[in-house]
């Protein structure tokens, strides 16, 4: 449950940050005026409709070994290395 929780905050985190991120960028690109809370909403929005484009299709498609791999990347957490026999 605590491993959940942590995994939780660090994806709103990172998910936070990259929309900091894009808000800078449309601040810079007009002209550093500006809603600073209007640049935070489009900047959710753009990463949103982004986000919607490739995520279905990519993860259907992917092999397993690529799904398992963007999972742990998006965690944090270690795949466990189990070889078949």
């Amino acid at each position: 449950m605590m491993s959940e929780t942590l995994s939780a905050a660090a994806i709103a985190t990172s998910r936070d940050e990259k929309i900091r991120h894009r808000a800078y960028e449309i601040w810079e690109r007009e002209g550093r005026t500006g809603n600073p809370e209007d640049h935070w909403f489009r900047a959710q929005h753009e990463l949103a409709d982004q986000g919607q484009e490739c995520s279905a299709a990519t993860a259907e498609n992917a092999p397993p070994a690529a799904v398992a791999e963007a999972n742990s990347a998006a965690t944090g957490e270690i795949p466990d290395e189990r070889v078949a026999d």
